[in-house]
């Protein structure tokens, strides 16, 4: 009786410490969409262990099959992200060794941002992530591999010599009243599929470090994280409609002021572009 009285304080340590780690645990990544305007994917792991194991070695069964599933739930939501249109990274990973080297290698080097270990049911948990921008995130190694294998498509050109620019120095892209999608490459282009701004247009220390376009779902948010790009006026543009959810069509008026705007300034060639979602 004294043994079992000696334990219990024991045990409600260790659920007390399990309890405290899942209510401090990030939120996990339900969809890409999420990923895009969060700037990570984060992902959970959970496992169980043998009960005939002892206590010590229980906890790290449950521990080292936690973070396989979270390695196998990471490498889904990868291979899942959309690049453009139809086509998703699992699809490209067929055509380019590259590619799939690069996912890979995303899987092994993802983080552990979070960890618990519930000793009374054997359950153990982790939570791994991978930022969506910088060098070692889902951006900067995959679409400078990814925008060399986009179909070519004719540049936009205004149909006459376009008026003296305003002074825009970044460009917001308002696709709310659209079902768009956040993806690896997404474009804007004109009704005739001209294309006015994609990733091969963008710098590719740039691309590697934060990729071709940044997410929000508001414009004051949009404006803001174009301010820490250095953009201060931006030219707010509406979608007025898709082609294949990716890419965001423009209209012509709205084509000629940001071709003859990045004439001035070239903020395209800098990805001081932010698409403002739903």
């Amino acid at each position: 009786m004294k043994k079992i009285l000696a334990i219990v304080p024991f045990l409600i340590l260790m659920l007390a410490v399990a309890a405290s780690a899942e209510m401090g645990a990030p939120q996990v990544t339900t969809d890409m969409k999420q990923a895009f305007l969060k700037g990570k994917i984060i992902v959970k792991g959970e496992a169980t262990a043998d009960q005939n194991l002892p206590q010590g070695q229980r906890k790290l069964m449950a521990m080292r099959g936690a973070k396989a599933m979270a390695y196998r739930e990471i490498a889904e939501l990868l291979e899942g992200v959309l690049v453009t249109g139809e086509t998703t990274v699992a699809n490209t990973m067929t055509q380019s060794d590259v590619v799939r080297t690069s996912v890979q290698g995303m899987v092994k080097g993802a983080q552990v941002v979070n960890e618990s270990y519930d000793p009374l049911n054997n359950i153990g948990a982790i939570w791994l992530a991978i930022p969506m921008s910088g060098a070692d995130g889902v951006m900067g190694q995959l679409i400078p591999q990814l925008a060399t294998m986009m179909p070519p498509a004719p540049a936009y050109q205004p149909p006459a010599a376009p008026p003296t620019p305003a002074r825009y120095d970044g460009l917001i892209i308002d696709v709310k009243g659209q079902a768009f999608k956040p993806a690896l490459i997404n474009r804007v282009l004109t009704k005739n599929g001209e294309i006015i701004y994609d990733p091969s247009k963008v710098a590719q220390n740039i691309l590697v470090e934060r990729g071709a376009a940044e997410y929000t779902n508001d414009v004051g948010k949009a404006k803001a994280l174009l301010g820490e790009r250095g953009a201060a006026n931006p030219l707010v543009v509406k979608a007025d409609s898709l082609v294949k959810s990716t890419d965001a069509v423009v209209g012509p008026d709205d084509a000629t002021s940001i071709f003859s705007s990045n004439q001035a300034s070239n903020y395209l060639e800098g990805a001081k572009v932010v698409f403002v979602l739903k």
